[in-house]
């Protein structure tokens, strides 16, 4: 799943999303299990038609990709949130 997320039922393989975190799998999942991840999915519209921005938050640390229908990264980034 290097290349690809599969958008239609909007899964992210969790070996692929911990890497993006830089923590082990097994932290990743358990972090899940205790509700401490959060996503959020946004279709785009308009001139983003075709395209869905992923975002996943882990403490304060978010991965965000935009990603086409084929399910293929067009961006991605990691970002740090602040609390105000």
């Amino acid at each position: 799943m290097a290349d690809q997320i599969d958008i239609k039922d909007f899964t992210v393989d969790a070996v692929f999303l911990a890497d993006r975190f830089g923590v082990p799998t097994e932290t990743l999942r358990r972090q899940m299990q205790q509700g401490l991840v959060r996503s959020v999915i946004e279709r785009g519209e308009g001139a983003d038609a075709g395209r869905t921005r992923l975002t996943v938050r882990i403490g304060n640390r978010s991965w965000i990709a935009v990603v086409a229908e084929d399910g293929t990264r067009i961006t991605e980034r990691m970002a740090f949130c602040t609390v105000k």
